[in-house]
C-alpha cells in the first residue's frame, strides 16, 4: 500500500498522539471525501466552462455550490442579482458580480484590495459608471437560479473562482475567490480591475498569507488558552492546600 506523508504543527501532532487518534483510518476518510469533493468541483467547473451547458445543469451545481459559499458571498450574489434587474436587465454580468462584492465593504475581497493599495472607493465609482455589453443567456434557457442567468464572462469568472478553492485547497467558496475569478477572466469587471492595479496572481499569493495567518492565530489562541486552563489549575490547587492546612476548613 502506498505511503503518504503527512505533515502536523507540534500542538496538533501531540494532541493526536495524545487523544490517541487513528491516524490512517482518518486521513484515508478524510482524502477519500476530498477527492470527490474535487471531482465534483471540477465537473462544475467544465460546465461553468461549456456555453451549451443547459440552465437546468446550471442550477444543480449552484445547489450544491450554495451549501459550500460564505453568507458574505451569499449576500454578494444576491445584490448582483438585484443590480441587474436594476438595469432592467435578466443576464448577470461580470460587471454585477463586481459590484456586489465591492458593496458590502467588510469582505475578505475588499480588505485584499485594500491591503494591496487599491483605491477601493475609485474601484466603486468605476464599476458604477460603466455599462456592459456582455452577451446574456439564451432566452429559452432563463433560469431563476443565479447561474443559469449568467453572462459568459460572468460563468468563466464563477468557473476561475471555483478553480482557485482547488488550488488553494479550501472547503469554502468565499468573496476572495470570485474576485479571483474576476480579476482572472475576460471580462468588463476584468478590465475595470486591471485598470486600477489589480493582478489574480497577486490575490492568490494574499488570499494563502491570509489563510496561513488565521491558521496561525488559532494556533496562538489554543496555546493561550491551554497555558490559561493550566494557571487556574495551579491556582485551585494552591488554594486546596491552602484550606487543607487551615482549621475547621
Amino acid at each position: 500500500m502506498p505511503k503518504i506523508n503527512v505533515y502536523l504543527p507540534d500542538a496538533l501532532a501531540s494532541a493526536v498522539k495524545d487523544a490517541a487518534v487513528p491516524v490512517s483510518a482518518v486521513c484515508q476518510a478524510a482524502l477519500s471525501e476530498a477527492v470527490e469533493r474535487v471531482g465534483r468541483t471540477r465537473r462544475g467547473i467544465a460546465a461553468l466552462r461549456d456555453p451549451t451547458t443547459p440552465a437546468a445543469i446550471l442550477d444543480q451545481i449552484g445547489e450544491g455550490i450554495r451549501k459550500r459559499m460564505t453568507p458574505r458571498l451569499v449576500a454578494t450574489l444576491r445584490t448582483a442579482a438585484l443590480n441587474a434587474e436594476g438595469q432592467a436587465r435578466f443576464a448577470v454580468s461580470s460587471l454585477d458580480l463586481l459590484h456586489g462584492l465591492l458593496d458590502d465593504g467588510e469582505n475578505l475581497a475588499v480588505r485584499l484590495l485594500l491591503s494591496q493599495g487599491v483605491d477601493v472607493d475609485a474601484l466603486v465609482e468605476a464599476t458604477g459608471a460603466s455599462q456592459t455589453d456582455e452577451p446574456g443567456p439564451p432566452a429559452y434557457e432563463s433560469s431563476h437560479m443565479l447561474l443559469g442567468r449568467l453572462t459568459m464572462p460572468g460563468r468563466l469568472a464563477c468557473a476561475a473562482a471555483l478553480e482557485a478553492v482547488v488550488k488553494l485547497g479550501h472547503n469554502y467558496v468565499g468573496c476572495e475567490h470570485l474576485l479571483v475569478g474576476l480579476a482572472t477572466c475576460d471580462g468588463k469587471a476584468r478590465d475595470i480591475l486591471v485598470e486600477h492595479g489589480v493582478q489574480a496572481t497577486a490575490l492568490r499569493q494574499a488570499i494563502s498569507a491570509a489563510a496561513a495567518g488565521v491558521m496561525l492565530e488559532r494556533s496562538r489562541s489554543a496555546d493561550r488558552s491551554d497555558a490559561t486552563v493550566a494557571d487556574l489549575q495551579r491556582r485551585l490547587e494552591a488554594v486546596e492546600r491552602q484550606l487543607a492546612g487551615t482549621p475547621g476548613a
